[in-house]
C-alpha cells in the first residue's frame, strides 16, 4: 500500500463532520488502541468522533484506558462517516450493515484475508499492529498527535507484536516505537500496569491455565467449559490471552485454547511459532487472523468445549502429520 492511498483515507476523513469508530467484538489492546488513538486525534482536530462498542471491557482495559469509549447505544443517523480498525471480518462487527459500498465508510486493518470491506479500505498485512497504519494515517493526513494519543497508540503496537517478540515485528515496528516515544507515549506508566500488574482475578485464572494444560506432543491446549467460568466467576474478556501463554512452553510448538465463554458459544484461539502456520486451520472453522495468531467462534448447541477442541485438533494433527 501507498502513502497516497492514506492521503485520499485522511482527505475523506477532513471531510467529515461525525464520526463512528469501529472494532472487533471483544477487542484486544491493538483494537482499543488503534480506535482510541483514532479517536482523540480527531477530536483533537475538532471532529465529533466516538467509538463505538457495547462491551464492557477487563479491568486491565479500563484501568489503562478508561471506559469512556463503552457506547451501549448506536444511531447511524448521527454519523456521516463510519471507520472499522484491525477487523477482517464481518462476523465480529457489531454494526456491519453501515459498511460496504453504498456508505461512507472506511476499513484500516493489517490482515492478510478479510471479508468486512468499507468503500474505500487500506490494509498493509506486513504491519504488526494496526496501531502502525493509524500512526502512518495521522502523519500523512496532519492530524494532531499529543501523549494521550500516543500512548494508546503505543499499547496497540506493544501488544500486539508481543513487546516486540512475535514473528510479525519488524524493523518497522521499532520505528513506530521510537516515533510514538517522540510524541510522548507515557511508556512508563502503560508497561507497569500492563506487564507488571496482575489482579487477583487475573492470577486465580493463570492458575487455573497453569492446572489444566494439556499437551500432545508439540501441542499445548487448555479447554474451558461454561461450569469453570462460572467457578471463576469470569467474564468473556478474562480468557483471552490463554493461547499466548501456552506458546511459552518450551515444547510448545502451537497452542489452541477452546472457551465455552457463552453458553454452546466456543472461542478458539491459535498462537504457533515460526514455521507452524495455522491460520488456514482457523480460517476452515470460520476464523481468521494472521498466520501465527488467530481466533474464531464456533456455535454447536450439540457440542461441548472438549468435544469442540478434539475436532480443532484432529486438523492441526493432520496438517502437521
Amino acid at each position: 500500500m501507498k502513502s497516497k492511498d492514506l492521503k485520499k483515507i485522511a482527505k475523506i476523513i477532513k471531510k467529515a463532520s461525525s464520526i463512528a469508530i469501529f472494532s472487533h467484538t471483544e477487542p484486544d489492546f491493538d483494537a482499543i488502541g488503534s480506535a482510541l488513538g483514532l479517536k482523540y486525534s480527531l477530536e483533537l482536530y475538532g471532529k465529533k468522533a466516538d467509538f463505538i462498542s457495547s462491551e464492557k471491557q477487563t479491568q486491565k482495559a479500563e484501568k489503562i484506558f478508561g471506559n469512556d469509549f463503552y457506547l451501549a447505544k448506536f444511531d447511524k443517523n448521527n454519523y456521516d462517516l463510519f471507520i472499522s480498525v484491525d477487523n477482517p471480518t464481518r462476523s465480529r462487527c457489531e454494526h456491519e450493515e453501515v459498511f460496504g459500498l453504498q456508505t461512507n465508510s472506511i476499513l484500516i486493518d493489517h490482515h492478510k484475508t478479510r471479508d468486512l470491506q468499507g468503500r474505500n479500505n487500506y490494509t498493509d498485512s506486513t504491519k504488526s499492529s494496526c496501531a502502525e497504519i493509524v500512526l502512518k494515517l495521522l502523519e500523512v493526513g496532519h492530524f494532531p498527535i499529543d501523549k494521550k494519543v500516543a500512548t494508546c497508540l503505543y499499547a496497540g503496537l506493544s501488544t500486539d507484536s508481543g513487546a516486540f517478540i512475535n514473528t510479525n515485528t519488524n524493523a518497522d515496528s521499532f520505528l513506530s516505537a521510537y516515533k510514538l516515544l517522540n510524541y510522548g507515549a507515557d511508556t512508563t506508566r502503560f508497561n507497569e500496569q500492563y506487564y507488571r500488574s496482575i489482579t487477583e482475578k487475573e492470577l486465580h485464572i493463570k492458575q487455573f491455565i497453569y492446572n489444566n494444560i494439556k499437551m500432545e506432543k508439540n501441542i499445548a491446549f487448555c479447554i474451558v467449559s461454561q461450569l469453570d467460568m462460572k467457578n471463576l466467576k469470569a467474564n468473556r474478556h478474562d480468557f483471552s490471552q490463554i493461547s499466548s501463554e501456552l506458546i511459552k512452553l518450551e515444547k510448545a510448538k502451537i497452542s489452541l485454547s477452546v472457551v465455552e465463554k457463552e453458553p454452546k458459544q466456543f472461542y478458539f484461539s491459535f498462537r504457533a511459532k515460526e514455521g507452524f502456520a495455522v491460520r488456514d486451520i482457523a480460517e476452515k472453522f470460520g476464523g481468521g487472523g494472521h498466520l501465527y495468531a488467530c481466533a474464531g467462534k464456533i456455535v454447536d448447541q450439540k457440542a461441548t468445549a472438549t468435544s469442540v477442541a478434539k475436532l480443532i485438533l484432529k486438523e492441526v494433527k493432520r496438517k502437521f502429520n
